[in-house]
């Protein structure tokens, strides 16, 4: 019961994390954007802190993962497993070491879904932001229809 609740918990977290990477903030200070990446890694943390969170707390009702190897046995024995195993995965690097198991599955595709989506993203937004700070001064095309 208190495992749901803090998986809950920190479903919203993240959710609140990734509302506020999304929310329509400008960074026009440069192309780099140290604002906008720094915003990115921070939420990137969380997210793969929030994720080993919920791995570890799975484990207390199942098998969250297991070693892949002949042996098959339980891996996690504590927290910096279930932190090593969110990391390979929100970083789509999956050495494939450790096996997500029942529920767990959907979590980790969830995750490596958002790993590869934050971060294309980040990108996204700074292009199109240069691109905005390239067309300043030429004006919108509708404002150009209405002069002639």
């Amino acid at each position: 019961m208190v495992a749901t609740i803090l998986i809950g918990l920190t479903i919203l977290v993240m959710l609140i994390n990734l509302y506020y990477f999304f929310s329509n903030k400008q960074h026009k200070e440069s192309y780099i954007h140290t604002s906008l990446f720094t915003k990115l890694f921070l939420i990137m943390t969380v997210v793969t802190f929030g994720f080993a969170v919920i791995y570890y707390l799975l484990s207390f009702n199942m098998d969250a993962l297991r070693l892949n190897d002949e042996t098959g046995r339980r891996a996690g024995n504590d927290f910096w497993d279930y932190l090593y195993f969110s990391g390979v995965t929100m970083l789509s690097i999956g050495y494939g070491d450790m096996v997500p198991m029942g529920s767990a599955r959907f979590f980790a595709v969830v995750q490596a879904a958002l790993g590869l989506l934050l971060p294309s993203a980040y990108f996204v937004k700074a292009f199109n932001e240069m691109g905005s700070h390239e067309k300043e001064g030429q004006g919108n095309r509708s404002d150009k229809k209405g002069e002639e």
